[in-house]
């Protein structure tokens, strides 16, 4: 004959609750970081889609013509730099400065510098997102203009050296800091 034994239930319904807790926290969490990514993120993409905007088109998706592309993305931003322009008319006055620069950095290849109003696909910019527009802005087309851009994405400076240039002359180094070495000094040192 079998011999009876108790059934025991594995926790009752606070046990439950009490191992459930820290997944709800956690979710909890992960929808208060993606609020706030959202927030911070639509500030700095206004603040970025009014901004005058120059795009450079590739001829192609290969290594030099990317090179080139570099080339003549860094001789329209100096440029534009120099001009420093407050108001759009006076671009129109500096499109054949511009086309120019262009050829000349190309190193034969044809150029084609428009004015006004251009699509711009997303973009990450400073920790803020901009989604795709149509925005006042330059736009110079290398060649048959038939490259992607992808390399932009991975590699931004190349195709927009002005900004990134401007970025690391305006920032100083800072030490780098661990928050938990130094709370941890701030305890014991």
């Amino acid at each position: 004959m079998l011999t009876d034994y108790n059934i025991k239930r594995k926790g009752n319904r606070r046990e439950i609750w009490l191992a459930i807790f820290p997944f709800i926290q956690f979710m909890l969490v992960l929808i208060a970081l993606q609020c706030a990514l959202i927030l911070l993120s639509g500030a700095a993409g206004e603040e970025a889609q009014e901004a005058f905007r120059v795009r450079v088109i590739a001829d192609s998706n290969t290594a030099d013509a990317q090179l080139v592309k570099a080339g003549v993305a860094g001789e329209v931003s100096r440029l534009l730099n120099q001009a420093a322009l407050t108001d759009p008319s006076g671009i129109e006055a500096l499109i054949p400065e511009m086309t120019l620069a262009a050829e000349a950095a190309s190193g034969g290849i044809p150029v084609r510098v428009m004015h006004g109003s251009a699509f711009f696909p997303p973009k990450v910019v400073g920790g803020g997102y901009i989604p795709q527009t149509r925005t006042d802005s330059v736009v110079v087309t290398l060649g048959s203009g038939r490259g992607d851009n992808w390399w932009c994405a991975l590699f931004s400076d190349v195709c927009e050296p002005g900004e990134v240039a401007a970025e690391e002359e305006e920032t100083e180094e800072e030490p780098v800091t661990f928050f938990i070495i130094e709370w941890l000094k701030s305890l014991f040192g």
